[in-house]
């Protein structure tokens, strides 16, 4: 079965270029969602077996859908520059962090850390 990685990013160009390295490594996209209010409806629906998130989205800060994914499970990879990695690994001790910008390979190698842990 195919894993699903859900994409939380309200910049449309990072966007398609993570859509892209989650292709590439032969899973499903979910989303791109560029609000809160989107991603928490996702996560209603399907619940993904990675999510890539960005903080700051369009309607406020991603925590809600963040806590709700981590509270069901699912592995978290925050890709943002506007964070305190501090205060974002004492919400979050087991999210992996990429901080943008990042190169696409560093990107990839997290995203797939993040999917085996969840195998």
């Amino acid at each position: 079965m195919t894993k699903t990685v859900l994409i939380v990013e309200d910049e449309l160009f990072v966007a398609l270029d993570i859509q892209d390295i989650v292709e590439a490594i032969g899973c499903d996209v979910d989303g791109p969602y560029q609000t809160v209010v989107e991603a928490l409806g996702a996560v209603e629906r399907h619940q993904p077996d990675c999510a890539v998130l960005d903080v700051r989205l369009l309607d406020g800060e991603v925590f809600p859908a963040a806590d709700r994914l981590r509270d069901d499970g699912v592995p978290l990879v925050f890709h943002s520059g506007h964070v305190d990695e501090r205060d974002l690994k004492g919400r979050y001790p087991h999210a992996f962090l990429c901080p943008k910008p990042s190169a696409p390979l560093d990107l990839r190698r997290v995203i797939e850390r993040a999917l085996a842990e969840r195998a």
